[in-house]
């Protein structure tokens, strides 16, 4: 009996000693880790060791450290080690495994990986610099990052410094490494320090393969029209593009037996492919782009063929190519099919649209149908689009209306000769007042013609005006409510579009300016604002 008491009462202290000392909650702790000791020193000058060994004040882990360290000058990622890679640990160790330039400074930037093990609370763009020679290097370069056409600008944007020699030439960065390099990491700012005096090429670069060389095809680039010195030129601001790339094809596809994919890389042009092969007049055929991906379609109206030959013609080549039909694969036939793009309600000033599967040929608008809310039939227009995969069918639409589209079969009909079944839609309208109204006055800086959109938060462009050539109002009427912007392109050309800039010939983009505030656009409201070009305005193509 005495045993069981002593056993009752000692599970009674043990479980209320665990109570005791569960936590109960606090404070949030937000403050990151702090250096407590660096060997060899912060600062390090005639540095001649094989590692770097670093103390904190806490528990650490290393986070995407291979993705956030960046050494100016670049070292080749195998000629260090950085540890430990997971886990957690007070110590931080980078080893050389090779060895260092003589008499220069180098920057080792962490960026955000060094964080707390408890709460994650970085260390934010830890440095550590040291020299090879008796001093360190002083000089700095700093600013702003922003996108030439974008709003929102990539984050991670590498900035990459080349010294200058007598045997420079402006192809340096697709095929070498820079003398410093800096990161933006998740800011649009960027600043490079402990750099040495001399004339230097800066570029700022998404450099999506991290490889420190510019690829046009995939990344972003910004520059100036000039080499800078230093320490003059301290201040420097860039616009990321993309540049409109010469066309690359790559190898063909098997779809199936009625169609071919064509991927490519660069600026599509129909021209730059011909089909090589004798096609009868009696086969139909087209060529179709994907809207997510790099890849043109070719479509026959039916296959006799085991192969067919192309020229894929390329800047200074043409590529004959042939592609053979897979008999064992033709269950995979597109069969055509007509779905709604506007469903439930269609707004003021639009159209309702039709997506295809499969290129649409023809369009019999006799045996199409609009009826609204009283039965009235409703005259409507309706048109193919340049893709063959989309159907716009026009007609008035009015306020507080209800509208049903009645689509007969054989309205429709594919490149296939297959045509549609009973197709029938229901739409309806709003009320004016749940719209709003915007009359924007344009007062432009220069005499160049503007391109004017209104854009939705997504980027998307909601109403466009082209040939922007005078000061004038522009009236934006049945907007939805929601926030929005004005976008004011700079045509300097007169081709209606906005267009990129290239390195090599030292082209910048057009100049892009965005309205200054965010507007918010209500139900049964009107709105007048003025976007004067004169006064201040976020201008893409320069954000001090």
């Amino acid at each position: 009996m005495r045993n069981l008491i002593y056993t009752v009462l000692s599970i009674v202290v043990i479980n209320g000693c665990a109570k005791r000392g569960s936590p109960s909650g606090g404070p949030t702790d937000s403050i990151p880790p702090v250096l407590v000791n660096a060997n060899p020193k912060l600062n390090s000058v005639n540095f001649d060791s094989e590692e770097i060994k670093l103390t904190f004040d806490e528990w650490v882990k290393l986070d995407k450290v291979e993705d956030q360290l960046i050494i100016s000058p670049p070292l080749e990622k195998k000629s260090y080690e950085v540890k430990p890679l997971s886990g957690v640990t007070k110590k931080v160790f980078l080893k050389f495994i090779d060895s260092l330039e003589s008499e220069t400074t180098y920057t080792i930037n962490f960026g955000n990986s060094i964080k707390d093990n408890n709460e994650g609370n970085p260390l934010t763009f830890f440095n550590y610099t040291f020299s090879t020679g008796e001093t360190i290097d002083s000089l700095y370069i700093k600013g702003n990052i922003s996108d030439a056409y974008n709003f929102e600008t990539d984050n991670y944007v590498s900035l990459q410094l080349y010294r200058i020699d007598s045997i420079f030439k402006d192809s340096i960065i697709f095929n070498e490494r820079p003398t410093y390099v800096a990161n933006s990491l998740d800011s649009t700012l960027y600043q490079f320090q402990n750099l040495k005096e001399g004339k230097y090429l800066i570029i700022a670069l998404k450099d999506v393969d991290n490889n420190y060389f510019f690829d046009p095809f995939y990344d972003k680039i910004g520059f100036i029209d000039s080499l800078i010195t230093l320490p003059r030129d301290s201040i420097i601001d860039f616009k990321l593009f993309k540049e409109e790339t010469a066309l690359i094809w790559d190898k063909p596809h098997f779809i199936n037996s009625e169609k071919i994919g064509f991927g490519y890389y660069g600026k599509l042009d129909l021209k730059n492919i011909e089909i090589e092969s004798s096609i009868p007049d009696s086969i139909q055929y087209t060529f179709t782009k994907e809207d997510e991906k790099d890849t043109l379609n070719f479509w026959l109206s039916r296959n006799s063929f085991d192969s067919l030959n192309f020229n894929l013609i390329e800047k200074d080549t043409v590529k004959l190519v042939t592609v053979k039909f897979d008999r064992a694969r033709d269950t995979l036939i597109d069969s055509l099919s007509i779905s709604p793009k506007t469903t439930n309600v269609i707004h003021l000033k639009e159209t309702f649209k039709l997506s295809s599967n499969i290129p649409v040929t023809n369009i019999k608008d006799s045996l199409i149908t609009i009826r609204d809310i009283d039965s009235l039939v409703v005259p409507f227009t309706t048109s193919i689009n340049d893709n063959l995969d989309e159907i716009d069918i026009k007609f008035e639409v009015s306020p507080s209306d209800n509208y049903r589209i009645f689509i007969l079969p054989e309205s429709i009909k594919d490149i296939k000769g297959v045509v549609n079944d009973t197709l029938e839609y229901s739409v309806v309208s709003q009320t004016i007042e749940d719209y709003g109204n915007v009359y924007l006055d344009v007062i432009r800086n220069n005499e160049s013609e503007f391109i004017l959109h209104l854009i939705n938060n997504n980027g998307d462009i909601i109403r466009e005006f082209n040939n922007v050539s005078q000061n004038s109002t522009y009236n934006f009427e049945y907007i939805r409510p929601g926030k929005y912007t004005f976008r004011l392109i700079e045509d300097s050309n007169n081709n209606n579009i906005w267009d990129t800039g290239n390195y090599l010939q030292k082209v910048n983009p057009e100049p892009v300016y965005y309205f200054s505030n965010e507007i918010e656009v209500r139900a049964n409201w009107d709105l007048n604002e003025t976007f004067d070009l004169n006064k201040t305005q976020i201008i893409k193509d320069s954000i001090n």
